[in-house]
């Protein structure tokens, strides 16, 4: 078998997939449908801040790079799809992305991630859909491992592994479908397809000296790459892009996570 579906069957037959709900012991009638198990832990988070970086390798926010321990939780292993967000509206009555009347743009794609939704539109549907939007620390655990991973899929950018400006693409894919874009726990699409709104407000982290006018609870932290934003900084996973709640944008969707 190949594709998306025979690399979640290898990993559970080999036993690597850290968040196999299998290898936890949780009931298969309990595993949240689409959704990945992230088990409880320590990761590590941010940046190291090294002589001769540049704001593309490591920005001043990400500073220090520091433990941090989550409960355990699921997330979802893609990002939310036109399709899904569309049974959304027609349930809630929500207003549709602009995007979808703008000629300008390719049509919406069923299987694409949704795209053009500020953090409102983004919260709104992850409590419809009885979940809630991921911290910045459980999406960055969830992209990145345990160890710090500078992409999901190890140290060195490949444009072929995901779906940003650099990989020449030119619009969304099917989510899920670039195989290379996966985490150590089997979550797709982290450094490219669609930037991803996080719960958590823009601030310093502990222990940083850092001063911005942008801190506080004005800007919502938003992470990973996109189909039109360049590979560096924004596909890294500890890259911080501080946005607007109410701003929408042809790169921003989302995906949901939900306490274990």
């Amino acid at each position: 078998m190949s594709g998306k579906g025979g690399f979640a069957i290898l990993l559970v037959t080999c036993g690597i997939l850290l968040g196999c709900a299998m290898a936890v012991g949780i009931a298969k009638e309990r595993i949240p449908p689409g959704m990945v198990y992230i088990p409880s832990g320590y990761f590590l988070m941010g940046s190291v801040q090294q002589l001769g970086l540049r704001v593309t390798e490591a920005g001043v926010d990400e500073f220090p790079q520091h433990k941090v321990s989550l409960k355990a939780y699921w997330i979802d292993q893609d990002e939310v799809t036109v399709e899904q967000y569309r049974r959304f509206i027609q349930a809630t009555g929500h207003r549709p992305p602009p995007i979808w009347a703008d000629p300008t743009y390719p049509k919406a794609t069923p299987t694409h991630p949704v795209i053009d939704l500020s953090w409102f539109d983004a919260e709104a549907y992850c409590r419809w859909a009885g979940k809630r939007l991921p911290t910045e620390a459980e999406w960055e655990k969830a992209a990145r491992g345990t160890e710090g991973r500078v992409w999901p899929w190890g140290e060195i950018f490949d444009p072929e592994k995901t779906n940003v400006l650099d990989s020449g693409k030119g619009w969304t894919v099917p989510a899920g479908s670039v195989e290379g874009d996966v985490s150590p726990y089997g979550v797709f699409d982290m450094a490219g397809n669609a930037m991803e709104w996080t719960a958590t407000w823009y601030r310093p982290y502990s222990g940083s000296t850092l001063e911005r006018v942008a801190f506080g609870e004005k800007y919502k932290v938003m992470k990973g790459g996109a189909w039109n934003s360049p590979a560096l900084p924004f596909s890294r996973a500890a890259n911080r892009h501080a946005v607007a709640p109410k701003w929408d944008h042809p790169n921003q969707g989302l995906r949901c996570a939900k306490d274990a």
